[in-house]
């Protein structure tokens, strides 16, 4: 009998026991989680752009060819162009009796095709050969010809029978021969002197010229900037200068007026001289800001430099660049 009353205290110390053990006072009672290390997850950082930096934009690109610089047709015929809305860089350049003449460069994400392709002329390759470019076209003058031998221009001639050139039969000649680039330059060794250039992001804001005019005697071509894009799109007799393939009207970062001195040759054919080769004056328009500069290239294969009137070079926009060689400051007008 003792023994039972001796067990059954023993079970009722362990209950009460137990049960002391099992309850927790209000203020201990833990939230799940509370109490653990909290652990707070890094922040994952921005995702750079994919891609090499094209120097000739100061944009990254996925993608890059071999540097060429194609002459391409600007007669009313030939409008609209194809590839001149992906070229980096775009010299116009008047080729003889002030028509004017377009010298495309494509490095960074190069279109397929480009045209229409017209002749060489030798103040247009004087500039090719600073970048060490591939200099694309269709035949050319006779100094053009001997300038090819005599300053090793990377020749690739339609009518000398390189590849890569084909015509559209949907245009007439001289405004039908196109040019594949992939088909042009796919077994050719890599080339390119590029240039130091340093470029900003745009500014923003309204700029402080919104149209440039600027006049040849066979178009005029007006720049507007649009600050949605914050570039300038380009219009040739004030319609829209569009991409053949794209329909897309061109949109330009940066537009430099580069004054230089040209000179009749006084032939049969109205030939013209540009000396690109020197200094003179020049105008930037950089993403909506205006300044003004001078141009200097050395020698023939010196790059030309763009300068601020302190002498520093001037800072582009990450963008294309057209350059537009003339003969005076009366053929350029610029207003709000």
């Amino acid at each position: 009998m003792k023994r039972l009353l001796l067990m059954g205290l023993v079970l009722l110390l362990v209950f009460v026991l137990s049960g002391c053990g099992s309850k927790e006072s209000e203020g201990d009672k833990v939230s799940p989680g509370e109490g653990q290390p909290v652990v707070t997850q890094p922040e994952s950082p921005p995702q750079e752009e994919q891609g090499e930096l094209n120097p000739l934009t100061g944009e990254k690109v996925t993608r890059t060819g071999k540097l060429v610089a194609v002459m391409v047709d600007n007669l009313p015929a030939a409008r609209p162009q194809t590839g001149l809305i992906d070229a980096d860089v775009v010299y116009e350049i008047e080729a003889e009796g002030q028509i004017a003449r377009f010298m495309a460069l494509f490095y960074g994400e190069p279109p397929e095709n480009v045209g229409p392709v017209r002749s060489a002329r030798p103040y247009y390759m004087a500039l090719a050969k600073e970048w060490d470019a591939y200099y694309a076209h269709v035949g050319g003058s006779d100094d053009a010809f001997a300038k090819v031998k005599e300053w090793k221009i990377r020749d690739v001639d339609d009518t000398r029978g390189h590849p890569g050139f084909w015509v559209d039969n949907t245009r007439k000649r001289p405004n039908s021969t196109y040019l594949n680039l992939d088909k042009a330059l796919s077994n050719k060794p890599e080339n390119g002197s590029f240039k130091d250039w340093q470029f900003v992001d745009p500014p923003g804001g309204a700029p402080d010229y919104r149209q440039i005019r600027i006049r040849y005697l066979d178009n005029r071509v007006k720049y507007v900037f649009d600050e949605g894009q914050q570039a300038y799109l380009r219009y040739i007799f004030d319609e829209p200068h569009t991409d053949r393939e794209t329909k897309e009207q061109i949109a330009v970062r940066n537009v430099i007026i580069q004054y230089a001195r040209h000179r009749n040759l006084n032939d049969a054919l109205k030939h013209i001289d540009v000396e690109v080769i020197g200094e003179g004056p020049a105008e930037y328009f950089l993403g909506g800001k205006y300044m003004r500069g001078t141009w200097k290239k050395k020698d023939l294969n010196a790059h030309t430099q763009f300068l601020a009137e302190d002498g520093t070079p001037v800072k582009l926009v990450r963008g294309n660049t057209y350059i537009q060689v003339v003969r005076s400051p009366a053929m350029v007008e610029k207003d709000n």
